[in-house]
């Protein structure tokens, strides 16, 4: 038997194994293993993704950048307190002028300290109270919604890092009025008289109660602002 009998004779076995009819044209090739490889290979990168492993993987890629991304971002932080600080003072400025309105309307004078207060001074103390509180809530949640906003993720921390900001520069201010007052007197300029178990005290009590408002208000709005980009991702598909 000569060599091109057994070469012919290779030939016409792996034609039998891979008959070139059932071979596309775009696959074919001398050496049959060539073909068999495309074909596996075709096959696997074929097999649909289910909305099972999507959801994994948006899910471990959300992870992974909250991993990288997320906590305490101190510079959208101090922006969302500027933005607190600036409604707050519009909101107690509107509050002050209803109430200061009403007050006039029903002729009632300013009290002074040492006298009896009213029962008409009283009724507009509770409600320029209340006034104050939902209008230091509203200045929060906007200030609050914009750190959780430039933050994306940790939406509620962030905006506790609002109200971090807003302890820190309360504090800053309270040293330099300190350092002013004792070596200015400026209380004694003004005719400011002071009783310190009554600012003590009410200080306190008021005190205690501004912190909660400011961190209810700063936490429900960076959940706001965090929830927007939530959102948005869970539309694109891009993050869970």
């Amino acid at each position: 038997m000569t060599q091109q009998d057994s070469e012919q004779r290779v030939y016409a076995a792996d034609t039998e194994t891979a008959p070139t009819g059932a071979i596309p044209a775009e696959e074919r090739t001398e050496d049959p293993t060539v073909v068999r490889t495309k074909r596996s290979v075709t096959q696997t990168s074929s097999v649909p993704r289910t909305d099972s492993t999507t959801i994994h993987s948006t899910r471990y890629a959300r992870t992974q950048m909250l991993e990288r991304y997320g906590g305490f971002y101190w510079g959208a932080d101090f922006i969302g307190f500027v933005v607190a600080a600036f409604f707050t003072m519009l909101f107690l400025g509107i509050v002050g002028a209803i109430v200061g309105s009403v007050g006039y309307q029903l002729g009632q004078p300013l009290p002074k300290i040492g006298h009896a207060v009213s029962q008409t001074a009283q009724s507009l103390g509770i409600g320029a109270l209340i006034g104050s509180l939902v209008a230091i809530f509203l200045a929060y949640l906007i200030g609050g919604y914009t750190a959780g906003r430039m933050a994306r993720f940790s939406g509620a921390r962030n905006g506790l890092g609002v109200v971090i900001w807003t302890v820190i520069i309360a504090i800053l201010l309270g040293i330099a009025g300190a350092v002013l007052g004792s070596n200015f007197n400026v209380a004694s300029q003004l005719h400011l008289k002071f009783d310190p178990q009554t600012v003590t005290a009410a200080g306190a009590i008021s005190a205690v109660i501004t912190l909660l408002d400011m961190i209810l208000g700063a936490t429900v709005g960076g959940m706001m602002g965090e929830r927007y980009h939530r959102d948005i991702d869970r539309e694109t598909g891009t993050l869970g």
